[in-house]
């Protein structure tokens, strides 16, 4: 009996011992379970060493040696620079890093962003030591070169989107240069002005008068646009009509000089009967273009003995 007992406890044991071992197995499976979001991507290391990177969905890891990092690679990050707010998705700059001195030596306050995605997971987690400081600090080196090329009337009024396209072409080079595994989406300027004070007041002024410059040249251009074709036009009519009565006088002098021609060549050939004719032509002209024609002889003594001749 008392052995029956013995062996019954020494199987149960034996069974708990493995239900044991299994729970354990299974707590550590569950464990080492996790899931990568739609976003992200998931570096798993083995020993500290690059293993293979998991695209969204369930996995596992061996546990111990295997290490995960998860890496939000279709989020658009980006870091502010010179607001007076700490929303950023990025690392929170201090609001000193929006003053900047423009390329005619004032000072200028800009509020602006750059937004990134990560392209290359594990060079952006293992290639640079900081890389959120790697990506301000060429950020700010950028921006700042780029303004130092400009004026600060270009950078207020004229010049924002070539500042910002440069920013942005410069730091997608660098970076290329770092192989820091990200890419530049957008550099944006939110504002940019003088500190506050007179300098800021005399550039508000600056900038009523340069509207208002622009007010004008904009009324300039519409009456300009609302004229010139009218005048044009007129123009062209004008030119029109002269090669009109060009044309005509070329063509009557044409005709003038082919009948003058013609009788200057009766006139060579038989003088007399061409002066003749000539005379009568002239006469019939003469006599059917006046109502009253009153003769006279050829000394201008006397009158005709007619009169109302036709």
């Amino acid at each position: 009996m008392l052995n029956d007992i013995l062996k019954f406890f020494n199987k149960t044991y034996e069974y708990m011992i493995i239900l044991i071992v299994l729970v354990i197995i299974l707590l550590i499976t569950i464990a080492n379970i996790f899931v990568v979001g739609p976003s992200d991507e998931a570096i798993v290391l083995r020993l500290g060493k690059l293993n293979r990177i998991l695209e969204p969905g369930i996995h596992i890891k061996i546990p111990l040696i295997e290490e995960k990092l998860i890496v939000p690679v279709k989020i658009v990050q980006e870091v502010k620079f010179g607001f007076n707010t700490n929303n950023n998705t990025g690392p929170n700059l201090n609001e000193d890093d929006g003053i900047i001195i423009t390329g005619d030596l004032n000072i200028i306050k800009v509020e602006w962003l750059v937004q990134y995605k990560i392209s290359d997971p594990y060079s952006f987690m293992f290639k640079v030591e900081d890389p959120a400081k790697t990506i301000t600090d060429i950020a700010k080196s950028s921006m700042n070169r780029l303004i130092g090329d400009n004026t600060i009337f270009e950078i207020i009024n004229d010049n924002r989107v070539g500042v910002t396209e440069g920013v942005k072409a410069s730091m997608n080079e660098i970076i290329k240069t770092y192989d820091l595994g990200i890419d530049i989406v957008q550099v944006q300027i939110r504002n940019a002005m003088p500190p506050k004070g007179k300098v800021y007041e005399a550039f508000e002024d600056v900038n009523i008068a340069i509207q208002d410059k622009n007010k004008f040249i904009n009324e300039g251009r519409k009456k300009f646009n609302q004229i010139i074709p009218k005048i044009r036009g007129e123009a062209l009519k004008l030119i029109e009509e002269a090669k009109g009565y060009k044309e005509n006088r070329i063509n009557t002098a044409l005709a003038e000089t082919a009948i003058f021609n013609a009788i200057l060549n009766a006139y060579i050939k038989d003088p007399e009967i061409t002066r003749e004719r000539i005379y009568n032509e002239a006469m019939k002209e003469i006599l059917e273009s006046k109502d009253n024609i009153e003769i006279i002889d050829k000394n201008l003594n006397n009158f005709l003995p007619f009169k109302e001749v036709k």
